[in-house]
C-alpha cells in the first residue's frame, strides 16, 4: 500500500495537469496514516495535497473536501492556531454549497417524492465537521475567548436547528457553555449548566451511541474546567468516566484536548491514596504527547512538558514547561503552568516567587479571556486586586518580552508598604523582583 501511495505522488509531481479527484485522495491517504500513527508519512501526504489544492480551486466540491481532510491530518504537526481559519473557511464554503443544493431540492421536492440527496447531506456534514475542527483547534491553541467566538457558535446552532441536526446542535451548544463558564462567573464553573447547555438534562434524553459520544465530549470539556478551577472532586468523578474511553481518535485536535486534560487531572490527583491508580492513566496520556513531540508536533511539546512537571514537580520542569508554552503562544497552558508552579513554590515556602507566578497567571488568564478564573484568583489572593497592568500582552507576542505591573507588598503596616515592579518573564530563571524607590 505504501509503495502504491508513493507511486501516485511521483506520478502527480511529474504531470503538468492533474485530476481534481487526486488532491482529496492524497488527503485521504494522510488520514489513513494518522490512524496508523505514522506521523511523518501522514504529514508528507497532507503537504502534497495542500500543494495541489490551489490547482483545483475551480472544482469547489473536491477543493473543499481536500482542504478539510488536509486540515484534519495537519493537526498532527502544524500549530492549531494556523488551522483555525482554514477550518472556518471550509465550513463557510460547504455551507454555501449546501444552500444551493437545498434550494434546488426544495424546487423539485413538491412535485416529486424525493428524499434529501446524498450530496446535500455530505455538504452539510462537511460544513459541521469544519466548524467542529475550528472549535477544537481554537480551544487547543488557547485563542482568546469572547463574544465574537460565541456568536459564531450561535450562528451554527441556528443552522443545526433549521436542518434538524440534533447531535451537532448539542455539541456546539456544549462548546458555547464551556466558553461561557471560563468567561463569566458561576456557582459551579466545572459543570456544563447555564444559558447555552444543560448536561444533565441532555444526557437524560439520549441513549446508546449518542449518549456515549455526548458523555465523552462533555466530560472532556468538564475535566478541563475542573483542572482550571481546581475542583478535585469533579476531577476524580470525570477521570472515572474518561478512563473508560479508548485513548485513540482519528480527529487529532479532539484527542489532543481530551488526553491533555485527562493526563493533567490524573497526575494532579494520583498523589491521593484513593486515586493512585490514575498515575498509569496519566502516563498513557503523556506517552501520546511524547511520541508526537519526538516527531515534531508543536502542539504536543508544551503539553508533554506540562505533564512531566505535574508528574515530577521541580523548578526545572516547571520552567521548561512555561518556556515551551510561551514559545508556542499557548496562553491558556502558560497560565495554568504558572498557577501550578506558584502552588509548588508556596509549598517550598518561597512566597515571593509564588506571588510572582500567581500574578503572571492572573494576567495570562485575562489574555485568554478566562475572566471568571482571573476573578477566582483575585478572590483567593487579595494582593492581585491592587495590581495595575502597565502593558497588555498581545497573543502574538512572546512572554519573553517584559510586561510590567505595579503592586504593593500587601503588608498592613503603612511603613512597610513598598511599591514593587514585577518583571514578568516566562523563563523563570530570568525573573527579577526589583524594589522601586519613592521619589
Amino acid at each position: 500500500m505504501k509503495l502504491l501511495n508513493w507511486k501516485i505522488i511521483q506520478y502527480v509531481l511529474k504531470q503538468g495537469s492533474i485530476s481534481s479527484n487526486l488532491a482529496p485522495i492524497l488527503g485521504s491517504f494522510s488520514l489513513m496514516y494518522v490512524k496508523l500513527d505514522d506521523v511523518k508519512r501522514s504529514n508528507e501526504f497532507a503537504t502534497t495535497a495542500q500543494a495541489l489544492n490551489p490547482r483545483i480551486r475551480d472544482d469547489k466540491s473536491n477543493y473543499v473536501q481536500s482542504v478539510m481532510v488536509v486540515c484534519y491530518a495537519m493537526c498532527l504537526l502544524q500549530p492549531f492556531r494556523s488551522l483555525t481559519d482554514p477550518f472556518l473557511q471550509s465550513y463557510k464554503d460547504c455551507k454555501v454549497s449546501a444552500a444551493v443544493l437545498v434550494s434546488h431540492y426544495q424546487r423539485y421536492s413538491n412535485s416529486l417524492c424525493m428524499s434529501p440527496p446524498i450530496k446535500l447531506m455530505g455538504e452539510v456534514e462537511m460544513a459541521l465537521n469544519g466548524l467542529n475542527g475550528y472549535a477544537q483547534c481554537f480551544f487547543g491553541a488557547g485563542c482568546e475567548l469572547g463574544p465574537i467566538f460565541e456568536s459564531k457558535l450561535l450562528v451554527v446552532e441556528d443552522y443545526c436547528r433549521n436542518l434538524g441536526r440534533q447531535s451537532s446542535l448539542i455539541l456546539f451548544s456544549m462548546f458555547r457553555q464551556f466558553a461561557l463558564n471560563l468567561r463569566k462567573p458561576s456557582d459551579s464553573p466545572s459543570k456544563l449548566v447555564g444559558e447555552a447547555f444543560n448536561e444533565e438534562q441532555v444526557l437524560s434524553e439520549l441513549e446508546g451511541s449518542a449518549h456515549f459520544q455526548t458523555l465523552r465530549d462533555s466530560s472532556s470539556l468538564r475535566v478541563q474546567l475542573a483542572f482550571v478551577f481546581w475542583n478535585e472532586a469533579d476531577m476524580i468523578d470525570l477521570l472515572k468516566i474518561l478512563e473508560t474511553y479508548p485513548l485513540q481518535d482519528q480527529f487529532v485536535a479532539r484527542l489532543h484536548n481530551r488526553l491533555a486534560f485527562t493526563g493533567l487531572a490524573a497526575f494532579a490527583m494520583c498523589h491521593r491514596k484513593d486515586c493512585a491508580s490514575y498515575k498509569a492513566l496519566g502516563e498513557k496520556c503523556m506517552g501520546h504527547f511524547k511520541f508526537l513531540s519526538k516527531n515534531g508536533s508543536v502542539n504536543a511539546r508544551p503539553v508533554y512538558l506540562f505533564l512531566k512537571s505535574m508528574k515530577s514537580p521541580s523548578r526545572d520542569s516547571f520552567s521548561k514547561a512555561i518556556e515551551a508554552c510561551a514559545e508556542g503562544k499557548f496562553v491558556n497552558l502558560e497560565a495554568m503552568v504558572n498557577e501550578r508552579y506558584a502552588a509548588f513554590l508556596r509549598e517550598e515556602n518561597n512566597e515571593t516567587a509564588s506571588k510572582e507566578c500567581i500574578t503572571e497567571a492572573y494576567f495570562l488568564y485575562q489574555d485568554w479571556g478566562a475572566h471568571a478564573k482571573a476573578l477566582q484568583l483575585s478572590k483567593d489572593h487579595s494582593f492581585l486586586k491592587k495590581l495595575k497592568r502597565k502593558k497588555e500582552r498581545s497573543v502574538f507576542s512572546s512572554s519573553h518580552k517584559t510586561a510590567n505591573s505595579t503592586v504593593s507588598t500587601g503588608s498592613d503596616d503603612p511603613a512597610s508598604k513598598k511599591k514593587m515592579t514585577f518583571s514578568f518573564n516566562s523563563t523563570l530563571k530570568q525573573r527579577k523582583l526589583v524594589s522601586v524607590k519613592k521619589k
